[in-house]
């Protein structure tokens, strides 16, 4: 049906009449569209679709994202309580206790340095240590700088170890104390095989309680 194309305005009621009356059954058949209707259609239905997904997938991957790093911190921070509540344990344990310190200079020894040094006396459990920490370690050249407990006069004397750096841990041979050998040296030792004292001391103290 072909329906003059006029605005509403101009229809009187005996037109519309008119107008419904000459309505067809076929008039209400549903036109096919072009194909290229449906592909546009489809094309656009796709996008959306695929922009859904894609945004979906960004959500899930935020939240494993999210939760899985939140879970690793936890289980981080757990492990790091765990070490530390065990360091504080065998701290809680183990008590050290100074004993005697000395402060090491070069005063009236046969080979001058602008180093000091510090050394302790501590015993852990039953084990006595010396601990010596160095502002510098003294110029040796090609020679070993070693460290010995000595007694006061002069006597007996038990070589420690090697100086290797400007601070160390030196265990006392077992019946041997600051009391005994209360003067604590570092000497220049030359690699020639000789296990005794060179003389060439370079830095002492004498312990004293602290």
């Amino acid at each position: 049906m072909n329906i003059p194309s006029r605005d509403m305005a101009d229809f009187s009621d005996d037109d519309i009449v008119e107008i419904a009356r000459a309505v067809e059954s076929h008039d209400f058949d549903r036109i096919a569209p072009p194909p290229q209707v449906w592909n546009n259609i489809l094309a656009d239905l796709e996008v959306e679709v695929a922009t859904q997904e894609a945004s979906a997938r960004r959500h899930s991957r935020s939240r494993f994202s999210s939760t899985r790093i939140l879970s690793i911190a936890a289980a981080t921070l757990l492990m790091v309580g765990v070490a530390v509540a065990i360091v504080n344990t065998s701290a809680g344990d183990t008590a050290v206790t100074e004993v005697a310190n000395a402060m090491m200079t070069d005063d009236g020894l046969p080979v001058s340095t602008s180093a000091t040094a510090d050394a302790y006396v501590r015993c852990e459990d039953e084990q006595c240590f010396v601990q010596v920490d160095l502002s510098a370690l003294p110029e040796s050249g090609a020679d070993d700088l070693e460290l010995w407990v000595i007694n006061s006069d002069v006597s007996d004397m038990h070589s420690l170890g090697n100086v290797t750096s400007s601070d160390g841990r030196f265990d006392l041979p077992a019946g041997v104390n600051a009391t005994d050998f209360p003067i604590v040296d570092i000497s220049i030792e030359p690699d020639d095989g000789d296990e005794t004292h060179s003389g060439q001391s370079v830095l002492r103290g004498v312990f004293a309680q602290p």
